[in-house]
């Protein structure tokens, strides 16, 4: 605790000394005590400090001019005045006094015979004390933590060590929509925290025993809550302190050494977290591309996995489009993005292995019923499309298989994905078993042989006329409603009608055979792979 005025009045050399105006400062914090003899205290004055002083020459001095420096006081912090009486002046001015009062700085009158040396050797006494004890109770706070980090500390044993040194219940915790996520507490820490509104909390300003930047939330039953935000943590987690008992100085000491640990305590697990993963990436990349040569190494990678050898499952990826065009590094940029994909499948699967690669997700999970897979991975994408309004997420889905079967069907969810992706890029879950006769593309290793399946119509007008074509693709994407089709293309429906007569006179289409559409169909589909490959 800081050494205050009324610690300073409590010495021995102020005995006889007299408190005459002020009283309400009293117990302002006081860091130096200094001799002024000199109007011009502005020029040297630091903040929190008392001054000693005999008023020589104020006898002669204005209002005015008093009235000015003891407005330098308040403007600089001034902890107490003491003045020798009888000395130079027999009675202290009475603007001093008003000033005193009005801007409670305490005035202390003290005898001729006091000498001002004594009184500067028990202050510096005083001070030095309360420094020495605070330098060795943050020796020893810090010894604490140090002792805990070596004994592998935790986010639970930090806020318990906390709470013990604070006096007070203690949070880790994080904030999502504005509402408190509690991640733990200490052991008397009874208040919930997703009761408190942080919406509201206030910034308080720094002091000198604080480094980190702290908030304060008024809670409705008179306690306040302090918080500091631990930096560099991907969760965006708050070290909380509910002041069930007003927190003094000292308290923040331990609060800042908390900080510090805990934000060690954020990089070890961050470290250990990225390790586990990348062991994980890479089981995971051997078991899905089939690099597990033997028997004794794939028994112990489904083991790991909890995967069981003859279970089905699935195979699925995930992918984001903007606009309709895929974000190639997505993921590989927004890592806690990646995370909310994966914990919304775990909503479903709890269990899902999976690999976050830099353009998508690949996933193992459960099979189970069409329907029921279905209706979770659309509860899935709700999610998703509400927390990120601007992109489509975008799934394949593989078929059923056991995980002997994970390197063709992870190829075949993405081939799904991909290819399905082409034939309407509007629509968010592929299924292999619903492309139907699109299958077929599966089987062309090289995607220039895909050409051989474009019409030779569609083909010339595809490379010569590319705003034909585009009225082509976008009339038959719209069922042929020549209207539909113009609002799509921004041109006017006799543009739409001029443009269908001109492909018809180039390619000879009738639109009324429903064989022919269906090779159109084929070949824009084909032409939209190519496109992407070339892309």
């Amino acid at each position: 605790m800081a050494v205050t005025l009324k610690d300073i009045q409590q010495i021995d050399s102020l005995t006889s000394a007299k408190l005459v105006a002020g009283n309400a400062g009293i117990n302002k914090t006081v860091d130096n005590i200094m001799i002024t003899e000199a109007p011009d205290v502005e020029r040297w004055i630091t903040p929190n400090e008392v001054l000693l002083a005999s008023l020589y020459g104020f006898d002669k001095l204005s209002t005015d001019s008093i009235h000015d420096f003891m407005q330098s006081l308040n403007k600089h912090n001034c902890s107490g005045l003491i003045v020798k009486t009888s000395r130079f002046i027999n009675d202290i001015p009475q603007q001093i006094i008003e000033d005193s009062n009005q801007f409670d700085i305490p005035l202390i009158e003290i005898p001729q015979d006091v000498k001002y040396s004594d009184i500067m050797l028990e202050t510096m006494q005083l001070l030095f004390n309360e420094r020495n004890r605070m330098l060795n109770r943050y020796k020893t706070i810090n010894q604490q933590f140090i002792k805990l980090a070596i004994q592998n500390s935790s986010y639970q044993s930090i806020v318990t060590l906390l709470s013990t040194l604070v006096e007070n219940p203690t949070y880790i915790f994080k904030i999502e929509d504005s509402n408190g996520v509690d991640i733990v507490h200490s052991k008397q820490a009874q208040y919930p925290i997703q009761s408190i509104d942080f919406s509201s909390r206030k910034l308080l300003p720094k002091t000198e025993y604080t480094n980190y930047q702290y908030f304060e939330v008024s809670l409705p039953e008179g306690y306040k809550f302090l918080m500091v935000k631990i930096a560099n943590s991907q969760d965006d987690l708050y070290l909380g302190v509910l002041q069930e008992k007003r927190l003094q100085d000292i308290d923040f000491m331990a609060i800042e050494n908390a900080v510090n640990f805990t934000q060690m305590e954020v990089i070890k697990q961050a470290a250990l977290e990225q390790g586990l993963r990348t062991y994980a990436n890479d089981i995971i990349d051997d078991l899905i591309n089939g690099k597990i040569t033997s028997e004794e190494e794939y028994q112990a990678t489904l083991k790991h996995f909890k995967l069981m050898e003859d279970k089905d499952y699935r195979v699925t990826v995930i992918q984001v489009l903007v606009n309709g065009e895929i974000q190639t590094d997505y993921f590989r940029d927004n890592p806690r993005d990646a995370n909310s994909v994966v914990a919304q499948f775990k909503t479903f699967w709890p269990d899902a292995v999976y690999r976050v690669r830099q353009n998508r997700i690949i996933l193992i999970i459960d099979d189970e019923p069409t329907a029921k897979l279905q209706s979770n991975l659309r509860k899935v994408l709700q999610t998703l499309d509400a927390s990120h309004p601007s992109m489509n997420f975008q799934i394949g889905l593989s078929e059923n298989c056991h995980p002997k079967d994970f390197p063709s069907h992870a190829s075949q969810a993405l081939k799904t994905l991909q290819i399905a992706g082409h034939l309407n890029k509007s629509d968010q879950i592929f299924n292999y078993n619903d492309l139907g006769f699109y299958r077929f593309l599966f089987q062309v290793d090289d995607p220039t042989k895909l050409k051989s399946f474009v019409t030779e119509d569609l083909l010339k007008l595809y490379q010569d006329k590319p705003e034909l074509y585009t009225t082509l693709k976008t009339y038959l994407d719209h069922n042929q409603n020549a209207k539909a089709s113009a609002d799509a293309l921004f041109i006017h429906p006799k543009t739409m009608s001029y443009r269908l007569n001109k492909i018809q006179e180039r390619t000879n289409i009738n639109f009324s055979d429903v064989d022919e559409i269906f090779r159109l169909n084929v070949g824009i589909r084909v032409l939209n792979v190519l496109d992407e490959e070339n892309n």
